[in-house]
């Protein structure tokens, strides 16, 4: 016959119960590092696959890429948030449009988006009386930025010992 011993805190609380509360929050914050620490690959990924120059204003996508709280944890880049706020995502990410065009379309093809590189913006596509007309002939290449992201996040979990 063996002895079970119970030890409780002054509040009446089991100390199974206490070490399972601090390693939740434990568990909690380390998620949210880790998610934390994934959005800023993915920043980092974005910024190194750059080919040409930031955009002087506007919405970039590094700027729709959040973290935040689901059910079992946290999510990093929501989908919806990137279509609404970044829609060209997949399209750099991917190196295709969703609809599957590989090629941006030109300025003649498109009267929406009929504009003109202005020599100052360095290298951005400005709307307006067409000077330099944009006429795309090779496609996008694909960055790859969320799966270089996540590579790169795994490898420093694994490093980390936290995979294995």
């Amino acid at each position: 016959m063996g002895i079970t011993v119970k030890i409780f805190k002054k509040d009446n609380q089991s100390l199974t119960e206490v070490i399972q509360k601090y390693t939740t929050q434990l568990s909690e914050k380390h998620t949210k590092l880790l998610a934390d620490n994934t959005k800023n690959e993915f920043i980092k990924q974005v910024d190194e696959t750059r080919i040409r120059t930031v955009k002087p204003s506007g919405l970039h996508i590094k700027d729709a890429i959040e973290v935040e709280k689901i059910e079992k944890g946290y999510g990093v880049g929501n989908i919806n948030t990137l279509n609404k706020q970044a829609p060209w995502w997949a399209w750099i990410n991917y190196g295709r449009a969703f609809s599957g065009r590989e090629i941006p379309p030109g300025t003649d093809e498109n009267p929406r988006i009929k504009g003109h590189f202005e020599p100052d913006q360095k290298g951005i596509f400005v709307k307006g009386k067409p000077r330099f007309a944009m006429n795309p002939k090779k496609p996008i290449p694909a960055h790859n930025y969320i799966e270089k992201g996540i590579a790169a996040i795994l490898n420093i979990a694994r490093i980390n010992g936290l995979l294995k």
